[in-house]
This record gives C-alpha cells, sequence and structure tokens, in this order.
C-alpha cells in the first residue's frame, strides 16, 4: 500500500514538474517576444525621430526660402525710398580742375632754393668778411696815426675786449649813459640859464 502512495506521490511531483518546465517554456517564449517587441518598437521610435528631423531641416528650409524673398523685397523697398529721396534733391555738379605737375619741376624748384640759400649765405660771409678786413684797417690807421698815449688806451681797450667781451661792451654802455646824463644836465643848465638871462632882460626893460 505505501508503494503505491509513494508511486503516486512521485507521478505527482514528475507531472508538477513537467507543467512547471512547460510553463516556464512558456514564460520564456513570451519574454522573447516582448524583447522583440521592445526591440522593434526602438527601432521604429528611431526611425521616427529621423524622420521628426528631417522633418525640422526640411521646414528650416522652407522656412528660408519663403523669408529670402520677403527680406529681397524689404531691401528693394529701402533702396527705392532712399532713391526718392535723392532724386528729390536737386543734383548739383561741381567741376575740379586737378593740374598734375611733374616731379621735375618740384625738383627744380627744391634745388633752386637750396641755391638761393647758399647764394645768400655766401653773400652775407662776403660782407662780414670785408666789414671785418675794413674795420682792421681803420684800427691799424688810428694807431699808426694815433699818439703813445692815445695808443696805449686803444690797445689797453682791444685786450679787456678780447679778455671779456660782455663785461667791456657793459662797461662801454655805463659810460655812454653816463654821458647822456651829463649832457642832458648842462643842455637844460644853458636852457635855464639863457630862460634867467631873458628874464633879467624884460626886467630891465620895465624899470
Amino acid at each position: 500500500m505505501e508503494e503505491k502512495t509513494i508511486e503516486k506521490v512521485l507521478n505527482r511531483i514528475s507531472e508538477e514538474r513537467t507543467l512547471d518546465s512547460q510553463e516556464l517554456k512558456v514564460l520564456k517564449e513570451v519574454q522573447q517576444r516582448q524583447s522583440q517587441g521592445m526591440q522593434e518598437n526602438q527601432k521604429q521610435i528611431s526611425a521616427i525621430r529621423l524622420e521628426m528631423g528631417n522633418l525640422k531641416t526640411g521646414q528650416e528650409i522652407l522656412l528660408q526660402r519663403i523669408t529670402d524673398p520677403i527680406r529681397q523685397l524689404e531691401e528693394l523697398g529701402e533702396k527705392i525710398d532712399r532713391n526718392s529721396e535723392l532724386m528729390k534733391k536737386t543734383l548739383t555738379q561741381k567741376v575740379v580742375h586737378e593740374h598734375h605737375v611733374p616731379k621735375l619741376f618740384y625738383a627744380t624748384v627744391v634745388l633752386f632754393c637750396i641755391c638761393l640759400c647758399f647764394s645768400f649765405g655766401w653773400f652775407q660771409t662776403g660782407q662780414r668778411l670785408n666789414q671785418y678786413r675794413n674795420n682792421d684797417t681803420k684800427w691799424r690807421k688810428l694807431l699808426l696815426d694815433a699818439r703813445p698815449a692815445l695808443t696805449i688806451i686803444m690797445q689797453g681797450t682791444a685786450t679787456a675786449v678780447d679778455n671779456d667781451p660782455d663785461k667791456a661792451r657793459e662797461a662801454v654802455e655805463k659810460q655812454e649813459a653816463h654821458n647822456r646824463q651829463v649832457w642832458e644836465l648842462h643842455q637844460k643848465m644853458l636852457a635855464d640859464s639863457a630862460q634867467m638871462r631873458a628874464l633879467e632882460g624884460t626886467n630891465k626893460k620895465q624899470n
């Protein structure tokens, strides 16, 4: 009796295992189908995205094709407006005369100016040299004709001027100013004395 029950139990277990294995097979088949479906869905989604990208680029191209003529029309309208404003203004014609002077003329003018400057400098140098020679001749003639005392004074003056020209010139200017003051005082005294004599003469006539 016990052997029969054991066999029954074993048969049930084997049947249950076979059922479980069948269910596992079914589940595996379902999972495979689901994974295949998911892969197909992903492919469809990528294809849809690609089509959407193509549609977007097509829309951008179409929009650019539409906006380009509009922009060109706006630019043409602005140009027409500017031209109409220019047409309203009076046209003034200005003639500009351009004189093309050759470079040789400029070179000739520059050379002439340089020669003129050299000639003027040469003339000034010659004049100063002649003046120096004349002054030297005068000085030597005065030394020859002057008395010994005057000769000593003249030689001392020449030495002082050679040693310190500024100091000698300052001394000469001071002496000239002093002599001028003395002369002015002398002239004033003469005028006062003449006025006094005139007053005395009028007083005598009145008496």
